[in-house]
């Protein structure tokens, strides 16, 4: 039976191949293989690496025209002009200080903070800046806040600044922006690179380093190494409180630099205005390059508070940036500093305490770049004890 059914099924099957036999001598293979070169040469010479950004992305109509600059809108045309620039920065370190009184963490910690920054030209001189960043640093912490190091942002990414500059002329500049210091664009005259925060400004982080948030800043060249600069900002522009009204708090600032081949210096005036009191800041710094192995800079400041409520408060600092040594460099700087809120200044009759701190930096290559350092915060008796802390941090730009 089994026989029977294999001579029935072969003829069958040789009769379902035959037409395939019959339909396959009948396609020349050469020429569908020459059929599909030429179809992707039509196809290539059609649509090649520039249509889209050519022809297709072009946009002339009238009607997306701009009534005031008369031009058209082409696609691509932001991108090519935006520059973007990247930087991730980790620091290992810890704190030695009150646990008690000030609940200082002894703890050694690890933190990193990732910054994204996107510039845009429209002319060529101007400037759109976007910076958008990240990082784990937790509120609280001594040691990052004694640095001011990183983005408290629960690992989120969020945009920290966006301000546009633009020249007038050769000589003005000015800078309109968001979560912008009111002195962006101020000259200064201090080439010391501050380990701690409060040193940082050369002691004068109250008028030649005003902050601000809603700023107009602006700097005028006025020749013969003379700059002015100025500025105001408002905090409470999100709010319902305003700018520059009765309720809101708001900065006023001013600044004249000269700067010399080797040497320079600046005076600085800020007022800080709240509904409750307003200070007028005083800020003086100057600077001298030796420019030699042993010692290559020198950097002083002071400054000075008058508020309309309570007593006065000043403050000062000296900083030391050694020449080369090894593939780095050694800073040693000294200065003022309120134990309590963490600026430069002392009140008037209070007991004084200093801030102490030594560091060295180097660059690692030429996108990576390396500092040790550590500080010592001088407390009143009120306060607690002293507070110590070491770190090393290592910055990557790319």
């Amino acid at each position: 039976m089994k026989l029977f059914h294999k001579l029935i099924v072969a003829p069958a099957t040789l009769g379902l191949l035959a037409p395939f036999s019959a339909v396959a001598n009948e396609i020349n293979v050469n020429q569908i293989t020459q059929y599909g070169l030429d179809q992707q040469e039509i196809i290539e010479e059609e649509f090649d690496s520039n249509t889209f950004a050519k022809d297709l992305a072009q946009t002339n109509s009238t009607s997306i025209k701009d009534s005031t600059f008369g031009s058209g809108i082409e696609a691509g045309g932001f991108s090519e002009s935006t520059v973007a620039s990247f930087s991730a920065d980790f620091l290992l370190g810890a704190t030695e200080g009150d646990a008690d009184t000030q609940l200082d963490s002894e703890a050694a910690s690890a933190q990193y903070s990732f910054e994204l920054g996107l510039n845009t030209s429209f002319n060529g001189e101007d400037d759109l800046f976007v910076g958008i960043g990240t990082g784990n640093t937790a509120a609280g912490n001594a040691l990052t806040g004694m640095l001011d190091f990183g983005n408290a942002f629960a690992d989120h990414l969020r945009v920290k600044d966006v301000h546009y500059t633009r020249p007038f002329g050769e000589k003005l500049t000015v800078a309109v922006g968001d979560s912008m210091d009111l002195s962006k664009l101020f000259a200064g005259a201090c080439v010391y690179g501050g380990f701690t925060d409060a040193l940082s400004d050369c002691g004068t982080g109250n008028s030649a380093g005003a902050g601000g948030d809603v700023t107009v800043s602006t700097s005028y060249d006025i020749g013969n190494g003379f700059t002015f600069g100025a500025g105001l900002s408002g905090s409470e522009g999100s709010t319902t409180d305003g700018l520059f009204t009765k309720e809101s708090n708001d900065l006023y600032g001013l600044q004249l630099a000269y700067a010399a081949d080797n040497y320079g210096a600046a005076v600085s005036y800020s007022n800080s205005d709240t509904p409750t009191t307003d200070t007028v800041y005083w800020g003086l710094n100057g600077y001298y390059s030796f420019g030699n192995t042993f010692l290559d800079s020198i950097s002083v400041g002071y400054e000075h508070a008058n508020p309309t409520a309570g007593n006065d408060s000043s403050g000062f600092f000296v900083g030391l940036t050694s020449g080369e040594v090894g593939p780095g460099a050694i800073s040693v700087a000294m200065g003022t500093n309120d134990d309590v809120n963490g600026t430069a200044l002392i009140v008037d009759d209070a007991e004084t305490t200093y801030l102490y701190e030594v560091s060295y930096g180097w660059s690692i290559n030429d996108a990576t770049t390396a500092s040790v350092g550590g500080f010592l915060q001088e407390r009143t008796d009120a306060n607690g004890l002293d507070l110590t802390g070491i770190a090393f941090q290592t910055s990557f730009a790319f």
